[in-house]
């Protein structure tokens, strides 16, 4: 997750710049965030793969036809450069940075138990103080995890979780 998070900030970046530049990050969030849920699905992400799909065919599944030209080209950019399975992270990021920009910030807990209301406040505090930001926590239950919480915070990560934890371990007593 990580990998794709690192390739994607760039596009996101650019994109989040131009949108700003150009008066349009509210059209182009609302673009981006349904190009993702695209990209979620199998059958497209298959798609976007075949080689026999040319990458005017991707724009147009992936713009749709109302989209300005400017976000078409920023389409093609990816389709060219074989990026389209990074749209969920490009979107996401593109949150962030909207976000950033305005001064809040939504963070995802997830955690294998529900958080208390204390939990949450404590977690809400903290976040604030150590971004200067107004927090909207998003709590998540994880079946797969043993214990402890993942923080995802724009693309900050704070895995306090109990397999982070032996990752970290395992790793400094190996290196």
């Amino acid at each position: 997750m990580s990998e794709l998070i690192t390739l994607a900030r760039p596009y996101a970046k650019a994109a989040f710049e131009y949108a700003k530049e150009e008066s349009a990050i509210e059209r182009w969030s609302t673009q981006l965030l349904v190009a993702a849920g695209l990209a979620q699905d199998d059958k497209i992400l298959n798609y976007f793969s075949r080689p026999d799909v040319q990458d005017e065919d991707l724009v147009q599944l992936v713009s749709g036809e109302d989209a300005s030209e400017s976000y078409k080209n920023f389409i093609r950019l990816l389709a060219q450069n074989d990026r389209l399975s990074l749209l969920p992270e490009v979107a996401e990021l593109f949150q962030y940075y909207l976000e950033q920009d305005s001064q809040s910030l939504t963070v995802d807990v997830f955690s294998a138990v529900a958080l208390t209301d204390e939990q949450k406040q404590a977690m809400t505090a903290a976040l604030s103080k150590r971004t200067g930001k107004q927090i909207s926590l998003q709590t998540h239950i994880d079946d797969d995890m043993m214990g402890g919480a993942r923080i995802h915070c724009g693309d900050l990560v704070i895995d306090g979780s109990l397999r982070g934890k032996v990752d970290r371990l395992k790793t400094q007593l190996f290196n």
